[in-house]
């Protein structure tokens, strides 16, 4: 089981990389010295990981590559920091938002850790998106570019096409510190929760110049919901009848316990948003190549952020800035400059991200090509409305409807206040010019909460673009909303704060109830096995070598997550699957869907004690697995295919709970 101590020392070491690095180039760039700390930990994991990854592929994965990395950016930003006159020390007011926040990230953290009762042991819903441990024990045992840990068959690409570089910066942690796979993801949770805090929280600061306004932004993103009291209000059955039932479009509580990879996106398009900003004021070779690797980073990080709501945006703020002509006073200033560096960033970001591209593309032609997106608007209403109709009101619908039911007070307020920024002089009376920033980060926002609106992916079930696509929009909001709403404070305006106190009194309970779900869990049947499951897997890696491939039930302790997954494989095992169930394959098998159906629907029957000789021939010879584990928990340990198999051997047995057994001498001679 994971240990808090090795976790707390894999977030330990991630700061001492990101911050470090990050507040360096920050400082290089320009920024002033409080707005460089909050953004300095973004910064830094995309620079130093875009970069570590470079290293590893060329010189393989090791300590060297990372330390390496840390060590190229904090020189080059050590080398340009800009002297200007401010004070040395970093102020008070920044150090307690960087431990509110600090506090407020154990929150997502949280849904990553185990639970112990006196049942067994209980995990929260969303661990089921951190089954992608697999991946980042992967790449500590057998370096860059991954082998895919979910499918091993001779069917697709045996590279990995997920944008992996979150789970590499986990793997980071891991190999400097000894941790876990389990015990890194945990780390990199709160690190991603911290550094995107952290960011709003100073932009909130920097909106506004008021002391309140980070700390305001901090509560804001922990806020739900309007659903919950929806369904107090009128019923579920009614909600349910006028309006779709809730997704994965959730706010930043949600969504970074969920899925850390698309939030670390987001903060690294924001970052990049403000890295054009200062390349459009002060061109230059560190900022182009800073811009380049922020780019590349979002895109390894989540296709759907990174690389289509920021090539929205970057060509929208390109425009913008190019319009603006803000480095005309520079003496290397001018429109054709700008346009000629941010060229250059954005062939350096695809020369950067090329390993990933190829492996998409191999993905995707292995898939049966086709369109990865498409344009449809989001459905928002009911059954109530009769088609077309509603089709055609959905469009509207999402932003007078949705946006107001999941994020209403950070959406209105943040609006409202975004849109004042915007239209004021480019000159703020206590502070440097932001005009500029604020309209870019403006642009941001549109092409953020647009491409949620109107793009929908279809590489997999689930509209996964239009979930994550509103995140860099909303971290943008959320910072604005602290702002406004620290002015209103300011000024004592009654009605704003009145209208806010109750929208947060309406939101707060779905925030509480998830960060409830994220500390205590959810029961199940499953949990006294579960707890037990550590000993099988370190049997089984007793006879499966380090690049071997493991077949078990994919549905091993399904009651545990609210899709079947093998937990127990993919936080325990250490070793690659021949086919780690459906839900996984999804997302790293490039196989047509109708054949991942077919393997899930035989893996299925040999596990549930229904398997032919012609099933086990196939898990032989097709999909390559070395090691085959029955539990007291399949049907197939009182129906075993696999005993009076000549493809397979028994190699240990431990009485009532599991059977492993080794691949025979006919399929060692493949």
């Amino acid at each position: 089981m994971p240990s808090l101590s090795l976790a707390a020392l894999c977030a330990a070491t991630g700061l001492v990389l990101w911050m470090a690095s990050g507040y360096a180039l920050a400082r290089s760039l320009a920024f002033d010295r409080a707005i460089a700390l909050t953004l300095a930990p973004v910064l830094g994991w995309a620079v130093q990981n875009a970069l570590a990854l470079l290293l590893s592929l060329v010189g393989g994965f090791s300590p060297v590559a990372t330390v390496g990395a840390m060590a190229l950016v904090c020189a080059a930003g050590l080398l340009r920091v800009r002297r200007d006159g401010s004070e040395d020390r970093i102020p008070p007011l920044t150090l307690w938002v960087c431990l509110a926040t600090a506090v407020m990230a154990a929150g997502p953290a949280l849904a990553v850790l185990p639970k112990f009762t006196g049942d067994g042991i209980a995990v929260a819903p969303a661990l089921f998106d951190h089954a992608k441990i697999a991946l980042i024990d992967q790449i500590v045992r057998e370096g860059v570019p991954p082998v895919n840990p979910v499918y091993g068959g001779a069917e697709a690409p045996a590279g990995v096409a997920y944008y992996y570089l979150w789970q590499f910066g986990a793997a980071q942690l891991a190999q400097l510190t000894g941790a876990t796979g389990w015990e890194a993801d945990a780390a990199a949770s709160w690190l991603t929760a911290f550094s995107t805090l952290l960011l709003m929280a100073g932009l909130a600061r920097h909106f506004s110049g008021s002391s309140l306004a980070p700390f305001l932004a901090i509560g804001l993103s922990g806020l739900g919901s309007l659903r919950p009291v929806l369904v107090a209000m009128v019923g579920e059955e009614t909600l349910e009848h006028w309006l779709q039932p809730a997704t994965g479009l959730a706010g930043w509580l949600f969504q970074t316990s969920w899925s850390p990879h698309h939030v670390q996106a987001a903060g690294c398009v924001v970052v990049a948003v403000m890295t054009m900003v200062r390349l459009a004021r002060r061109p230059g070779a560190l900022t182009t190549v800073t811009l380049a690797l922020l780019a590349a980073a979002a895109y390894q990080s989540s296709i759907w952020v990174g690389g289509v709501v920021f090539v929205l945006a970057a060509a929208g703020c390109a425009l913008f800035l190019a319009r603006s002509r803000p480095a005309r006073s520079h003496p290397a200033g001018g429109v054709g400059t700008f346009l000629l560096l941010g060229s250059v960033a954005a062939v350096v970001a695809v020369a950067i991200a090329s390993p990933l591209l190829v492996e998409q593309y191999r993905s995707a032609v292995a898939r049966g090509g086709g369109r990865l997106i498409a344009i449809d608007p989001f459905e928002v209403l009911g059954p109530a409305l009769p088609q077309p109709l509603g089709r055609v009101l959905d469009v509207p619908a999402y932003w007078l409807v949705l946006l107001v039911v999941e994020f209403p007070l950070v959406y209105l307020a943040g609006a409202i206040a975004l849109a004042r920024m915007a239209a004021r002089p480019d000159a703020r009376p206590d502070g440097p010019p932001d005009g500029l920033l604020v309209r870019a980060l403006a642009i941001l926002t549109a092409a953020s909460l647009g491409a949620g609106w109107l793009l929908v992916s279809t590489a997999g079930v689930n509209n996964d673009l239009g979930w994550r696509a509103v995140l860099p929009g909303l971290m943008v909001l959320t910072a604005a909303a602290g702002a406004g709403l620290a002015r209103c404070v300011e000024r004592r305006a009654a009605l704003p704060l009145v209208l806010a106190m109750a929208a947060a009194t309406a939101t707060l309970p779905d925030g509480l109830r998830l960060a409830a779900e994220n500390l205590a869990g959810r029961p199940s049947s499953s949990a006294a096995a579960f707890a037990r499951s550590p000993a099988l897997w370190q049997a089984v890696r007793r006879h499966a070598p380090p690049d071997a491939r493991v077949a078990s039930n994919p549905a091993l302790f399904a009651d545990m997550t609210p899709w079947p997954v093998n937990l127990s494989w993919a936080l325990f095992a250490d070793r690659r699957s021949c086919f780690a169930g459906n839900e996984l394959a999804i997302a790293f098998a490039a196989l047509q869907s109708e054949r991942r159906a077919a393997i899930a629907e035989q893996f299925g029957r040999v596990f549930a004690g229904d398997g032919t000789p012609d099933d086990i021939r196939a898990l032989a010879w097709i999909h390559r697995c070395d090691v085959v584990v029955v539990t007291v928990f399949d049907g197939a340990w009182s129906r075993d295919p696999f005993a009076a198999s000549p493809l397979y051997r028994l190699a240990e047995a431990e009485p009532g709970l599991w059977r492993i057994y080794s691949a025979g001498p006919r399929m060692a001679g493949d």
